[in-house]
């Protein structure tokens, strides 16, 4: 007899960098996740779509009804993919998510993540005992494991992140939204009970920033809103009993980034130099600096304009578009420690 009634704000998401990939205990379909865990501070917990391939076409000679015997269904080969998004924190668990779509080694101390001019493409096999900090594992949690089953996705890459914020929403707090994907079979009945390191107690707000926000060359803007995004697509390939025997990155690597801005005799340049644009920017394009650097102050040192308009609202404000360009230097960097 069922005896819990849950609140889906009840749900825990917790994440953890692997020691082998897809591998975290010995054993794909046992992944050690009762200690050492970090959680994600999350609006709400997502859950990822159990989409497993079947085959459920009527085949000839046995009648107009799908048959029993044509039946076929393989939970193995296919990505599984979740997204989720909450309030941003300089801490282990968010930061291992950046680590992972910026193509860094994982690791659990706090440190920048830099995406270099000559960033190499994350690969590797699932569970071959010689690869580690390329891939973690995700715990989706009910409150407790005697009325709801752990949800534990192993060989995760994060293939989408974002930070973003709002003047205008929730005081101006950061917030992050991700994807995330593997090619490991979902683990969907654990039942041990997760234990590790709860979010830290110090969001960041765009209230905290100095006047140096530039974006396009243009410093000093009265910025509204901003959103930073990397997004880096994961590819599977080869059979395993587990999944997917390999994982790699695909093709682009992509930074693009967006703004508001008022409207004013700083910032009415940016319609024209993006109606005349010929090159790149090459000298601070978007730069974003708090008070206190390491609070995740974030640098995008060239770029182009794709899109700028004018807003109306109370007062006209700009909307800007960009994505980065490597030129020589670093694509993207997020001032941590």
């Amino acid at each position: 007899m069922a005896n819990a009634a849950f609140s889906p704000k009840d749900f825990k998401a917790w994440v953890v960098e692997e020691t082998d990939t897809g591998n975290n205990a010995g054993a794909l379909d046992a992944p050690a996740i009762t200690s050492g865990l970090f959680q994600l501070d999350v609006d709400s917990v997502s859950f990822p779509s159990i989409a497993p391939n079947q085959v459920l076409d009527k085949r000839t000679s046995l009648g107009r009804v799908l048959h029993a015997n044509d039946f076929y269904q393989d939970n193995v080969l296919r990505p599984t993919e979740v997204s989720l998004s909450g309030t941003y924190h300089n801490d282990t668990g968010h930061i291992l998510l950046m680590q992972s779509v910026c193509g860094v080694d994982l690791q659990s101390t706090v440190a920048d993540v830099v995406i270099p001019t000559a960033s190499s493409t994350v690969s590797g096999l699932y569970g071959s005992g010689t690869e580690a900090n390329k891939t973690f594992t995700l715990v989706l949690a009910p409150p407790d494991t005697t009325d709801g089953y752990n949800i534990v996705l192993v060989g995760c890459l994060c293939t989408s992140f974002s930070i973003s914020a709002d003047s205008t929403s929730e005081g101006g707090l950061y917030k992050w939204s991700a994807t995330i994907s593997t090619g490991c079979k979902p683990i969907t009945n654990n039942t041990a009970t997760e234990a590790g390191t709860v979010y830290s107690s110090a969001p960041i707000s765009i209230a905290t920033l100095t006047s140096a926000t530039t974006i396009n060359s243009i410093t000093s803007t009265v910025l509204s809103s901003f959103n930073v995004t990397v997004d880096s697509p994961a590819v599977y390939s080869g059979v395993a009993a587990t999944g997917f025997a390999a994982f790699a990155r695909g093709a682009e690597l992509s930074v693009t980034c967006s703004a508001q801005v008022k409207y004013d005799s700083v910032t009415r340049p940016l319609l024209n130099n993006f109606n005349t644009q010929s090159a790149h920017d090459a000298a601070d394009f978007f730069t974003m600096t708090q008070a206190t650097a390491t609070d995740c102050s974030i640098a995008i040192g060239a770029g182009v304009l794709t899109n700028v308009a004018l807003s109306e609202g109370d007062i006209m404000m700009v909307d800007v578009e960009g994505k980065a360009v490597n030129v020589g230097n670093d694509i993207i960097s997020f001032n941590l420690a």
